[in-house]
Order: structure tokens, then sequence, then C-alpha cells
């Protein structure tokens, strides 16, 4: 990811933590903008076709494992 974006989703959420948003709504709606980030680029890399048969059900579950991990440590 570049680093303007980074710098957008971590503004996004010190913002939304400011105004009150529960973090759980926050760490969902970053897990689908990450979810499909990585299945476009994976997809681009594979020529459009998909590395397994149940490659979006396996990047969504491990990246909610990873930000939830992440999110307890801190």
């Amino acid at each position: 990811m570049c680093p303007a974006c980074v710098l957008t989703i971590g503004g996004g959420l010190l913002l939304a933590k400011k105004l009150g948003v529960n973090d759980l709504i926050l760490i969902g709606l970053l897990t689908v903008f990450l979810f499909l980030v990585t299945d476009i680029i994976l997809r681009k890399i594979n020529h459009g076709k998909v590395f397994s048969p149940y490659q979006k059900v396996i990047i969504s579950f491990a990246l909610l494992v990873i930000i939830l991990i992440i999110k307890i440590l801190l």
C-alpha cells in the first residue's frame, strides 16, 4: 500500500475515534477495504484468475484475524 493510503486510513481512524465511533465498525471497514485491495492485487498477479477456490473467504478471514490481533496488542 502507498504511504498516502496508510496516512489516510490512520487519520480516518483517529478522526472516527475523536467522534466516538465504535472501534468494531472501523475494524470491519478496514478489513473490507484491505480485502478488496488484496483480492484485486492477487487477481492481477494471476492474470484475472483466483489462486484457490475459496480465495475471498481465506483473505477476508485472515485479514480480520490479523487486524484483531493488532488491535488487541495495541
